[in-house]
């Protein structure tokens, strides 16, 4: 059935266009030793303490019940909306070093999600939270791994 041997094919190669030279490099990221960075080798969508300020400010604001009341709510709403936007901006931007514009579309999620009238900690959505941002499920385990990191310097 085979004839033998087939000719060689030339096989395209596809080559990405070369970037123009005023075009804005990515910015470099944050020395492997650098300690006013914290978690700087970890690569999630969230920094952990974009997390924290996320799942804080949210059981702060609703899982307390401390807030009750026809006006009470909306205004706890817009609150807690807007001082979690300026942290997570502020975290993203500093720790992170994600760009404007992806700092600000992290931050809107997270301070939309803060600012929903009703506990997300123990929902799907705190759950996505703590899974984009790389924090453990368990408590014992965050203490673990920063007693595990100062313990290496």
């Amino acid at each position: 059935m085979n004839a033998g041997p087939t000719e060689p094919q030339e096989v395209p190669v596809d080559v990405m266009p070369p970037l123009p030279k005023d075009a804005p490099l990515p910015p470099p990221p944050p020395p492997a030793g650098d300690s006013s960075v914290p978690f700087a080798n970890l690569r999630t969508f969230y920094h952990p303490a974009s997390g924290v300020v996320i799942l804080g400010l949210d059981w702060l604001a609703f899982g307390t019940d401390f807030f009750t009341g026809a006006i009470a709510i909306p205004i706890v709403c817009v609150l807690s909306f807007l001082v979690s936007f300026a942290l997570v901006f502020a975290v993203q931007r500093k720790w992170t070093r994600d760009t404007v514009s992806a700092a600000l579309g992290k931050s809107f999620l997270g301070a939309f999600l803060v600012g929903l009238p009703f506990p997300i900690t123990g929902t799907m959505l705190g759950a996505a939270i703590l899974v984009l941002s790389g924090l453990p499920h368990h408590p014992v385990d965050m203490v673990r791994k920063i007693a595990e990191r100062s313990a290496a310097r």
